[in-house]
């Protein structure tokens, strides 16, 4: 990832003080509302929007021409037999009829490149957004989450849309019943009354509108994420014969949203045949109010059918535009209310925040008041006080769902502490750039995932550019060259979403691999040989004991007694508190009594013993 921004630096005494934005939106710091994304966009392109103006202006006048042409028609063509005038006024006529299609087919091609334009820098900047959203202020379902952010396409497509084009228009109405005026007099009431009955009908429809696209567009999400879950989890789901039960709630989203598009179509089809009655009740009352005009002679026959003309220009647009128009704001603007949900959620980097920038780790860390419990759970983590000095070899052991993992977690970083503080070398890790503490902080967690890509691409993620020698080397220590080796396309080996086509043993052989070639100050493990047989467990151990450094600290959650041999000190953890601390042997000497060598079984026998002491 390159980033080709500005970006204010102040050095001091090893530290850099640095505030980094979206400089290719220039969004302000602090801003919240996705509405307000989109616009710094769209403000961007100045001319456009000129361009656009300009175009329509053009486009609404040749339409004044058309209405004039008709009258000097009927007018003076047919009384007088004026074949000449007729020709040089059809050519003209047609003349202006060619630019009015260029112009269109103009406006169109530019806005649709401009949209895409947008929605590039949009998409991109909601997703930067999202993958900076904390792993714990997630929401449960991802695939509900996906389908928030997809609607930046929704957007997009109201941006680029024709319709939205009935917006300009609007202001031209005006400049016609003026004309009207100009041409007929008492006429141009019937389109003064017209207009404004048809804004009227276009705010009620909205309004009523507004509320299933909502429902449809919350159902949709909810639809979207039970899909992802289902081929996510679909191994889980065969076992167990829970087919027809995803089907029972995939058919229930269903209904749901149908239902909510069904009413949003019957909303569609009342608002335009409502339109519809308008613009024709509007053009019978200017031939009939014409009518008078022209037996009392204050209009010519000509001057009727110019005002005919113009009066379905004063309210064509609404009824061929407004009623699409509407629906797509109605799903626009649920897409607004959903990504600015991304935006309320808490970030790793606020952009109302400067970061502070740390060339190097030593590896001190240090925990001072700390708790922390996940979304609709009442016990969490209870951390008082914990100190880690740089190099030292730490395990944690304790039961199922004790906390373990969710402390190496916020050890590392990637959850935020609802109460008190997790230092790196003194400092909040939360004041730390991301990059900085990523790269130098390296968590490996119990399921270990890969992108899709090749297996160079996820050997090399984050790392720059490794050497074929080096990433090769790296895999002799971990026992990945053994894949490697047997696969024809070697390093270029693909990899599907997740790691499909690697057994979990084969994508942790691939974390442990990255690990060599990290080098991290910090290195903190959950799990990391679980998925391993028993010889590759012994190379992982090995790799691991031979490749950190003396100074590198190392936090290790594990359940088995051959990793325990790797640290000095050893944590038991039971329902979110440390209720053990010391040396490895004499915490294990402790509890052994109870339940033999297995550091799972020791600990939870002597738990509630430690609990009492």
């Amino acid at each position: 990832i390159t980033y080709n921004g500005p970006c204010d630096v102040d050095w001091s005494d090893g530290i850099i003080v640095a505030e980094v934005g979206f400089p290719s939106l220039g969004v302000a710091s602090g801003s919240q509302r996705a509405i307000a994304i989109f616009w710094t966009a769209i403000l961007k392109r100045k001319s456009m929007i000129v361009d656009a103006t300009i175009a329509t202006v053009v486009i609404n006048l040749i339409a004044l021409a058309t209405s004039i042409y008709s009258m000097q028609i009927y007018d003076r063509v047919i009384p007088r037999a004026g074949y000449a005038t007729l020709i040089v006024l059809t050519a003209g006529m047609v003349f202006a009829l060619l630019i009015d299609m260029l112009i269109r087919n103009t406006r169109a091609i530019m806005i649709d490149r401009e949209a895409g334009a947008i929605d590039g820098e949009v998409s991109g900047y909601f997703y930067s957004r999202m993958q900076a959203v904390r792993l714990d202020a997630r929401p449960r379902s991802i695939g509900t989450m996906a389908a928030q952010l997809r609607g930046t396409e929704q957007v997009r497509s109201l941006l680029s849309s024709a319709s939205l084009f009935v917006l300009a228009d609007l202001p031209f109405a005006l400049l016609f019943m003026g004309v009207m005026a100009w041409l007929g007099g008492i006429v141009a009431i019937v389109p003064l009354i017209a207009f404004p009955l048809a804004l009227g009908l276009a705010a009620i429809m909205a309004r009523f509108i507004r509320t299933d696209t909502a429902a449809a567009q919350v159902n949709g999400n909810r639809k979207n994420g039970q899909l992802v879950e289902a081929l996510d989890t679909a191994e889980t789901i065969k076992a167990n014969l829970g087919g027809w039960h995803m089907l029972g709630n995939w058919s229930r989203l269903v209904d749901e949203v149908h239902g909510h598009d069904l009413k949003v179509k019957r909303w569609s089809v009342l608002s335009g045949s409502g339109f519809s009655f308008i613009q024709q009740l509007a053009y019978v009352g200017v031939v009939c109010v014409g009518a008078i005009q022209v037996a009392q002679g204050h209009m010519t026959m000509g001057a009727v059918i110019a005002c005919s003309i113009l009066s379905g220009r004063v309210n064509g647009p609404l009824v061929a535009s407004l009623p699409n128009l509407i629906i797509q704001w109605g799903y626009a603007r649920s897409s607004l209310s959903a990504l600015d949900g991304i935006l309320a959620m808490p970030s790793d980097h606020p952009e109302d925040r400067k970061m502070l920038r740390q060339r190097s780790v030593v590896g001190h860390l240090k925990a001072e008041h700390v708790k922390f419990a996940h979304q609709g759970t009442r016990q969490g983590i209870d951390v008082p006080s914990l100190k880690i000095s740089a190099g030292d070899r730490v395990g944690i052991i304790g039961p199922v769902g004790s906390g373990k993992s969710t402390l190496i977690k916020l050890l590392a970083g990637l959850y935020a502490p609802q109460e008190g503080h997790i230092l790196l070398d003194g400092v909040d890790v939360r004041q730390i750039a991301e990059e900085d503490v990523r790269r130098q902080v390296c968590y490996f967690p119990q399921d270990y995932r890969l992108i899709t890509g090749t297996l160079r691409d996820n050997l090399a993620l984050g790392i720059s550019t490794p050497t074929d020698e080096v990433l090769l080397d790296a895999a002799i220590k971990t026992g990945l060259a053994e894949v490697i080796k047997r696969h024809p396309l070697g390093l270029d080996l693909p990899i599907s979403e997740g790691g499909q086509g690697l057994s979990g043993g084969q994508r942790v052989q691939v974390g442990l691999t990255r690990l060599l070639l990290l080098k991290p100050k910090l290195l903190l493990l959950d799990e990391p040989t679980a998925s391993l047989d028993q010889d590759s467990e012994n190379r992982a151990l090995q790799s691991i004991a031979q490749t950190i450094s003396s100074d590198c600290t190392l936090i290790l959650v594990t359940h088995k007694i051959q990793l325990v041999g790797l640290v000095s000190r050893l944590m038991v953890v039971s329902d979110g508190r440390i209720v053990l601390d010391g040396p490895t042997k004499a915490v294990l000497d402790k509890l052994r009594p109870a339940s033999g060598n297995n550091p799972s079984a020791t600990s939870q026998a002597g738990v509630k013993a430690s609990s009492n002491e």
